[in-house]
């Protein structure tokens, strides 16, 4: 037998007959399947399992609410608890503007901001970059102005004036961390010139074949530009994301990485130890300058509450005698009370910045409430002068009739500085500088365009028209006597020639037509958005087509539909022209607003200055609008009934020419104001068109003093009115009032010794001349 016949046998041996196996494999296979559905009927979820598990994820739910409680809690600032208080009624009282400011040629003055020219966004950026403008054009200051370098901003730094480093605190006790930055120098011109065309040569230069450019660059005047010192972001993470914005509306956001309280820090500490830098540059200066002590920095004017702390900083430099001889005094500039006085830094923020925590905890807990430091207040007492971007807020305050949100927190500051006046109210003015200008404008030069300087000098020879009350800044009175003009002996010396050359130059582009030489110009420059008025454009042109008046539309798309403006055009082709491109622009919008006879401003927007009626002013164009917004004071109505009230002596009556003759006008109307209402509309166009015939077009003479009395108007909303009167005027009396409380300490005996060394040169310099 084989070994497979005996493995069979045994298979098949008789303990398990075939019939009990076949039994058996049934009984198991029944076994297994109801076991099997045993356990599948088990598996099915009854009411206990979910209510476990609704337990379960409300437990889950519990822990998490809280966590997130606690962390919330344990980040959320303490109430701050102010006791309110009643304060003395102070009579406030103005600077004397009958007195010309006695301030120093050539102070210098650093505005610290962090809006300024390219970067602007609200009333605080326009107010800095018109004071500066007009400061610098007066003279009687240099101008600079310290700001953080945004990313868009980058391209427009042209060098690196500086790189310096500051210190904080770490996260260890008594560490100490390097932030190192980068201060940029721009040049910002607000008339920047006209350059030619580029033109570039290859030259070798280190034996490198380079291109080079060889068109002479025209510079600004000096009267023109300012210096712009940019701060940069830190070497060091998160400060190397300070300043991160694609656009100007970008600039006021919050980083994801870095707090906005680190950022103000940082640029306030930043921007003091480059202002220390400059008020103790002594190796900068000439060999051949005055013997006298010349200061780099006399002022720091600080605007806005994020950056009041500059003034902490530059205490502490002048404790430690880091200022030089004859350190900067301090203006503090409020420009938006409500939100200045609720800017507050937690004390972790502040402490992370300061050099000598320890004696600081006690000088600055006086600022310090729920744990929250208030830089308003803390500005306040370390400035020398305070001022307010508003003069009749200002004279509410400290006379009592002005309730401020959380006033507590300065009023006690305010009012000693008021008492010791040195707390003054100096309002926002119109900005003619960082926009094209008649009077200065190359663009106008290279066409032999300009407005000429004996109008302007003739202007202001004339008593100003603006209102005496500061709680009206913006309103021009109209005096009981009347205005006298002697006009020009020369052709190029009147106005209005000047406005016929850009009409024909404008005809040549195909602008205007020929016709236009003999009826009105009327202009709208602006956006084309819904808010400015746009709907009214239909029936407008109708009116000017039937007045036999040219409508020039200029600006840029900016939502209103395009196609209305477009259809508006082809259905008067002969009276009606669009311009939109943003090249076009550039290129015709000077020469639009200076042959412009009338502005037509259908809707300003109440909350800004209504810049298109301003700027149509001072090009001489009279405004038709609805004078709404806060130009309307300055907008003097046409009187329905007396009109051409103007007197003219010709030297020679046989021959009535303009040239040399007197004028005398009672007239003072520099506007065509209209209701909402369809017939105020026609009766407004319907006037200027008959003015524009009867007493402007048939005499030479009437047109210029009409010209002239736009342009009287315009002169009279600036920063800098003329006669040491406006804004800027009134700055330099706070300067020399600032530079009296001073404290310039004594002169140690090595600075003594350089001065004698410093005198000898100069003798030795001399002497070698001679």
């Amino acid at each position: 037998m084989t070994e497979s016949e005996d493995l069979a046998s045994t298979d098949d041996s008789p303990l398990i007959s075939p019939v009990q196996r076949s039994v058996m494999s049934s009984f198991i296979s029944t076994f297994i399947n109801k076991s099997s559905a045993h356990m599948k009927k088990d598996r099915k979820w009854r009411w206990w399992n979910f209510l476990s598990l609704f337990v379960l994820l409300l437990i889950l739910f519990e822990l998490i609410m809280l966590c997130t409680s606690y962390t919330l809690l344990h980040d959320e600032r303490p109430l701050v608890t102010i006791v309110k208080r009643q304060y003395p009624i102070i009579k406030y009282t103005h600077l004397d503007t009958d007195v010309q400011s006695k301030i120093e040629k050539g102070t210098r003055v650093y505005h610290v901001t962090k809006e300024f020219g390219p970067a602007v966004t609200s009333d605080l950026g326009r107010y800095v970059t018109g004071l500066a403008a007009a400061q610098q054009a007066s003279g009687s200051t240099k101008v600079a102005i310290v700001m953080p370098m945004y990313s868009f901003m980058r391209k427009l730094a042209t060098k690196i004036e500086l790189e310096m480093a500051i210190e904080m605190r770490g996260g260890r006790p008594g560490q100490t961390i390097i932030l190192e930055f980068r201060v940029f120098k721009m040049v910002h011109a607000f008339n920047p010139p006209v350059q030619a065309p580029s033109k570039y040569e290859w030259q070798m230069i280190n034996n490198v074949n380079t291109s080079v450019l060889i068109t002479p660059q025209r510079l600004p005047a000096p009267t023109d530009a300012v210096p712009v010192y940019m701060i940069s972001p830190a070497n060091k993470r998160p400060f190397t994301q300070a300043f991160k914005s694609r656009t100007p509306e970008e600039i006021h956001d919050e980083s994801p990485v870095l707090p906005k309280e680190w950022r103000d820090q940082y640029f306030a500490k930043a921007a003091a130890a480059f202002l220390a830098h400059k008020a103790t540059a002594s190796d900068e200066e000439s060999i051949f300058a005055p013997i006298r002590v010349v200061p780099r920095v006399d002022i720091v004017h600080i605007h806005g509450v994020s950056n009041a702390y500059v003034a902490k900083f530059l205490q502490d430099k002048k404790e430690a005698d880091d200022l030089g001889p004859r350190p900067p005094a301090i203006i503090y500039t409020m420009h938006d009370h409500q939100d200045e006085l609720k800017y507050a830094n937690s004390f972790r923020s502040v402490r992370k910045f300061l050099d000598h925590p320890a004696v600081d905890r006690e000088k600055l807990h006086k600022y310090t409430y729920g744990g929250r430091m208030f830089m308003s207040k803390f500005a306040v007492d370390r400035a020398d002068a305070v001022t307010f971007a508003n003069h009749a807020l200002a004279a509410e305050v400290v006379e009592g009739r002005k309730d401020l949100y959380l006033k507590e927190l300065v009023m006690d500051s305010l009012l000693r500085k008021a008492q010791g006046s040195r707390f003054y109210g100096i309002n926002q003015a119109v900005d003619y500088y960082s926009t094209e200008h008649p009077f200065i404008s190359d663009k106008l030069v290279n066409k032999s365009m300009l407005y000429p300087h004996y109008a302007l000098d003739m202007i202001h020879d004339q008593p100003l028209l603006h209102s005496t009350d500061p709680s009206h800044p913006l309103a021009l009175i109209v005096p009981n006597i009347p205005t006298y003009w002697t006009l020009p002996d020369q052709t190029k010396d009147f106005v209005h020639v000047a406005k016929d050359k850009a009409k024909r130059f404008l005809i040549k582009r195909r602008i205007l037509r020929n016709a236009d030489m003999k009826r009105p110009v009327v202009l709208f420059h602006g956006k084309f958005v819904y808010d400015a008025g746009l709907e009214s454009f239909e029936r407008a042109a109708k009116l000017f087509v039937e007045n036999n008046m040219r409508f020039i539309i200029l600006g840029t798309r900016k939502g209103y539909p395009f196609e209305r403006l477009e259809a508006i055009q082809k259905r008067y082709p002969e009276h009606v022209h669009v311009i939109s491109l943003a090249k076009d622009e550039r290129r015709f919008g000077i020469y639009c607003r200076a042959a412009a006879d009338f502005v037509y401003v259908p809707s300003p927007d109440p909350n800004d200055l209504a810049l298109q009626a301003a700027e149509g002013l001072v090009f001489g164009s009279a405004v038709i609008s609805t004078g709404a917004g806060r130009m309307r004071e300055a907008l003097i109505d046409r009187p329905t009934e007396q009109r051409g009230n103007v007197k003219v002596i010709y030297p020679d009556p046989t021959k009535q020419t303009e040239k040399g003759a007197t004028l005398t006008s009672y007239e003072y109307y520099n506007a065509y104001l209209y209701s909402d209402q369809e017939a105020s509309l026609a009766a407004a166009i319907s006037d200027a068109a008959a003015d524009y015939q009867h007493f402007i077009r048939n005499n030479k003479a009437l047109r210029e003093e009409f010209i002239l009395r736009m342009i009287r108007g315009a002169i009279s909303l600036s920063w800098d009115k003329g006669h040491y009167q406006g804004p800027v005027h009134e700055y330099n009396q706070v300067y020399e009032l600032a530079l009296k409380d001073r404290f310039i300490p004594k002169m140690r005996i090595h600075e003594v010794e350089q001065e004698n060394e410093l005198v000898s040169r100069l003798k030795n310099a001399q002497s070698q001349l001679m």
